[in-house]
């Protein structure tokens, strides 16, 4: 891998800046996280000494920085974008439909193909030693549906931030086992790695805050068609908190959801998103419909009863609609005798 090195000199409006986000901040091709592991490993030196992430900086010091430019997760003869998946793209971001078994980005056990492997022709480099280029939301590997990946370190940044100033829009459907007993509501629990299986996240005391809002759209006799907004983003979180509240997603074993013959997964899909353009600042706003497979979640009902209309209001960006009697008889699922709501 090639070595990069720069000197660089801190300016007067850099005085008392923390090491590593004065290093994210005048070399923004890589994350402040990219920076801190730098740290760590003694690359960035002061007066030919290692400094420390939470070093302060001076004006007129010279930070000496190495860092090796980090290799492609996939050999370049080999990387494909995969148009089939990609819903919009420009020069700043990509947004793309997510199928189901696909992970986001390459992990343990998915070293050879994941979202990033088959965008990464479409991908920023410059950050990609964490193999996450353009990564500032994740779906879990059987949910299905919409994200977007930023185009360069700037941009993921300004869409980190968004997401946490909760200025991006996301809208989840859900079939959940059961019905809830209050139709319309919010789930609050923090959520953490489960004490005992590692593998799960659990709601546990102590754990990070988390904060999911539900909406019943639709009642079978067994189950219910909910919709699902987000303030917070923790590992499995739709999941987990509603597996808590004693309906979880149907086809979501890990949590104790039934498996439903001819959904491999989850019936998790993140429909609809939206949110201002990180450069050119227009309202963006995307949807897809849901995977075929869910047909045969919906057929598992005799029939459907609309509680709730329209489908994704209410909505922080002006985003079509439609009313769940229609979205319900557009996927084939059986409404005859049922009420409007």
């Amino acid at each position: 891998m090639p070595i990069r090195r720069e000197i660089l000199v801190v300016p007067p409006d850099a005085e008392a800046t923390r090491m590593d986000r004065f290093l994210a901040d005048t070399l923004p091709e890589r994350s402040r996280t990219a920076w801190q592991r730098e740290l760590r490993q003694g690359g960035i030196l002061v007066a030919k000494k290692p400094a420390r992430a939470r070093d302060l900086v001076r004006v007129g010091q010279e930070i000496e920085v190495t860092w090796l430019e980090p290799e492609s997760p996939v050999p370049i003869s080999n990387a494909y974008p995969d148009q089939s998946l990609v819903v919009y793209q420009d020069d700043w971001i990509v947004v793309v439909n997510k199928p189901r078994g696909l992970v986001v980005h390459p992990s343990a056990g998915h070293r050879e193909d994941s979202l990033v492997h088959r965008l990464w022709p479409l991908l920023t480099t410059e950050a990609a030693d964490d193999l996450r280029p353009g990564v500032v939301h994740r779906l879990d590997r059987d949910t299905t549906g919409l994200l977007v990946l930023a185009r360069n370190e700037i941009v993921r940044r300004r869409l980190s931030e968004a997401i946490q100033q909760r200025k991006v829009y996301r809208r989840y459907l859900a079939v959940i086992m059961g019905h809830l007993a209050v139709p319309i509501g919010t789930i609050e629990a923090p959520i953490a790695r489960h004490p005992k299986h590692r593998v799960k996240m659990a709601v546990v005391l102590g754990g990070r805050p988390a904060i999911t809002h539900y909406r019943t759209l639709a009642q079978g006799e067994n189950h219910a068609l909910v919709q699902l907004g987000l303030e917070t983003g923790r590992t499995h979180q739709i999941r987990v908190h509603l597996a808590s509240i004693g309906h979880p997603v149907v086809g979501d074993i890990v949590y104790g959801g039934e498996p439903c013959a001819g959904l491999e997964g989850q019936a998790l899909h993140a429909a609809a998103l939206a949110f201002m353009h990180p450069i050119t600042e227009k309202a963006l706003c995307f949807m897809v419909d849901l995977p075929g497979d869910w047909r045969v979640v919906g057929k598992t009902e005799g029939r459907w009863q609309p509680m709730a209309s329209p489908v994704f209001a209410p909505t922080i960006l002006e985003c079509p609609d439609e009313s769940t009697i229609d979205f319900l008889q557009r996927m084939q699922w059986s409404t005859e005798g049922a009420n409007l709501p």
